[in-house]
């Protein structure tokens, strides 16, 4: 019988998920208040003095045909993660406050 869920990608460890950052990238972040995806997590910010993440950063489309620069990104405080899946991390988020240029 084939494992379907690999077990490498998230590994149970007492009572959280143990999940690498570069798997991190291929989740699509959803906004639970209206349904929009708002893309893929490009960075994530570190709060070093308490060792957790502060905010998970997604960069928005490009400006020009992908070649110059970016619109701007969403900085969306880890405290608005309503739950990480399998496929997509759910947040909750006003995004109009998120959206820095």
């Amino acid at each position: 019988m084939t494992n379907l869920f690999p077990y490498h990608i998230m590994k149970e460890k007492g009572s959280f998920m143990y999940v690498r950052f570069w798997e991190l990238g291929n989740r699509e972040v959803v906004n639970c208040r209206n349904g929009k995806k708002l893309g893929n997590i490009g960075d994530i910010g570190l709060d070093l003095e308490k060792g957790c993440i502060r905010d998970l950063v997604i960069p928005v489309g490009s400006k020009f045909c992908g070649c110059v620069g970016k619109k701007g990104e969403y900085c969306i405080p880890y405290s608005a993660v309503v739950r990480i899946g399998v496929d997509i991390i759910l947040v909750d988020v006003d995004e109009k406050k998120c959206f820095v240029k």
